[in-house]
């Protein structure tokens, strides 16, 4: 079973994600507020996704993200943006950040990610 973090301050951000991300049997979800609870976690389980909201209760997604690229290489990291796909590539370049969600993603970029998820992990089965 895979383990995804969403880290957000506001979890209903993330609901409509969640909702259809939960429908995968394999996965299991969980939801913290913050960085500090978020590499808490990281520090204990294989973190297999983190999904990063654009808020955080004690800080910013990016600096979370490069921190679990630090400590858990292998774990595949999302996050919430705004910014333009230009933009967003050069803020998170070189932290191996797979997608670029929305401020309100849902069904259709779970959809997304389950299929980015699925490739991910046929490459490295190989």
């Amino acid at each position: 079973m895979s383990l995804v973090m969403m880290v957000s301050r506001d979890s209903a951000t993330l609901e409509n994600l969640a909702k259809r991300l939960g429908e995968r049997t394999k996965l299991e979800l969980i939801h913290v507020d913050s960085a500090k609870k978020a590499l808490t976690i990281i520090e204990k389980a294989k973190v297999d996704v983190l999904v990063a909201g654009e808020e955080l209760a004690d800080g910013d997604p990016l600096s979370l993200v490069n921190e679990v690229t630090r400590k858990q290489p292998m774990t595949n990291c999302a996050m919430v943006s705004s910014l333009s796909p230009k933009k967003f590539h050069a803020y998170t370049e070189g932290l191996g950040v797979f997608m670029q969600l929305p401020l309100q993603p849902g069904a259709e970029e779970a959809e997304r990610m389950l299929e980015i998820l699925d490739s991910i992990d046929a490459l490295l089965r190989v």
